[in-house]
C-alpha cells in the first residue's frame, strides 16, 4: 500500500468524522469517548484504505489518451496496454516516431488514432473510428486529456500569437475532445482524467501564456465535475515532459546576456 498526500487527508477526514460520533455515542452513555473515537477511526479508516487500494479489472474497459507522440501520454498509453485495457492512442501525427513506437511496443488492443484536439473534423472522425473498433454497446472506461503545448518566455517577449496558442490546445482543445468524446464515457458511466499543472495553481514569470491556460484548465475541471454524474480527476504534474527537455532551445545569445 503506497501512501499518498490524498489519502492522508481522507484518514484524517474520518478521523474528524470519528471524533463528532464518538461525543455523541459518549452523550448517551453507550460507551467512552475516546474508545468509540478509537474504534470507529479504526474501523472507517481501514474500510477507505481498503476501497482505496482495491485494483480494477481492466476486462472489457476502454480508454482513451490524447497526446501520445511523446512523454507522458506515450507511456501512459503503453502502461495501460500492458495492464490489459484497450487503449485508443492519440497522435497529432501518426507516422512519427512516437506512433510508431506505440505500434512496435504496443499489443494488438493499443490502436494509435489521428487526432488534433484543435480541429473538430479530426475529433470526429476519431470518434467514428473508435466506435468501429469498441465491441457494440460498449463505451469508454476513461478519458485521459493530456495533449498540451507550453510557449515559454516574458510577457513582453510573447506575442499575441503566442497567448493565444496555449489556451487554444490546452483548453479550447481539451473541451473540444471532452464533448466528442463524453457520450461515450458516460455509456460506460466512465471517468474523465485531465492533466493539469502546477503551473495552474502557482503562476512562474517565464511560463505566462501556460499557466493562464492551466488556470483556465483548474477552472473548468471544477465545473466539469459539478455539471456531468462522472467520476473526474484533474491531476497537477510535474512530470518532465519534451517541452522541458528542450527548454535549451528556446535561450538565445540575447536572452542570455540580458
Amino acid at each position: 500500500m503506497f501512501w499518498t498526500l490524498d489519502k492522508v487527508v481522507r484518514v484524517m477526514f474520518w478521523g474528524g468524522a470519528s471524533a463528532i460520533m464518538a461525543c455523541v455515542v459518549s452523550a448517551l452513555g453507550l460507551v467512552s469517548c475516546m474508545a468509540a473515537f478509537t474504534a470507529l477511526w479504526l474501523l472507517t479508516a481501514a474500510i477507505y484504505l481498503f476501497r482505496a487500494d482495491m485494483k480494477e479489472s481492466a476486462l472489457g474497459k476502454s480508454v482513451i489518451i490524447t497526446g501520445c507522440d511523446s512523454g507522458f501520454g506515450n507511456a501512459l498509453a503503453l502502461h495501460l496496454d500492458k495492464l490489459g485495457f484497450r487503449v485508443f492512442a492519440g497522435c497529432l501525427k501518426t507516422g512519427g516516431t512516437g506512433a510508431d513506437y506505440l505500434r512496435r511496443k504496443g499489443s494488438s488492443k493499443l490502436h494509435v488514432i489521428q487526432m488534433d484536439i484543435t480541429s473538430q473534423k479530426q475529433l470526429e472522425k476519431a470518434a467514428q473510428e473508435i466506435k468501429v473498433l469498441l465491441p457494440e454497446g460498449e463505451g469508454v472506461w476513461g478519458l485521459v486529456n493530456n495533449a498540451g503545448v507550453c510557449t515559454l518566455g516574458p510577457v513582453e517577449w510573447v506575442s499575441m500569437e503566442g497567448f493565444r496558442k496555449d489556451p487554444e490546445v490546452n483548453v479550447f482543445g481539451l473541451v473540444a475532445a471532452t464533448k466528442t468524446f463524453l457520450p461515450l464515457v458516460r455509456l460506460a458511466k466512465g471517468r474523465v482524467v485531465i492533466i493539469s499543472s502546477a503551473a495552474g495553481r502557482v503562476s512562474r514569470s517565464f511560463m505566462a501564456p501556460y499557466c493562464v491556460s492551466k488556470f483556465a484548465v483548474e477552472g473548468l475541471a471544477d465545473a466539469l465535475r459539478k455539471c456531468v454524474s462522472l467520476m473526474l480527476r484533474c491531476v497537477s504534474s510535474s512530470l518532465e515532459t519534451s517541452v522541458q527537455e528542450h527548454l535549451s532551445s528556446l535561450w538565445t545569445p540575447t536572452w542570455t546576456s540580458r
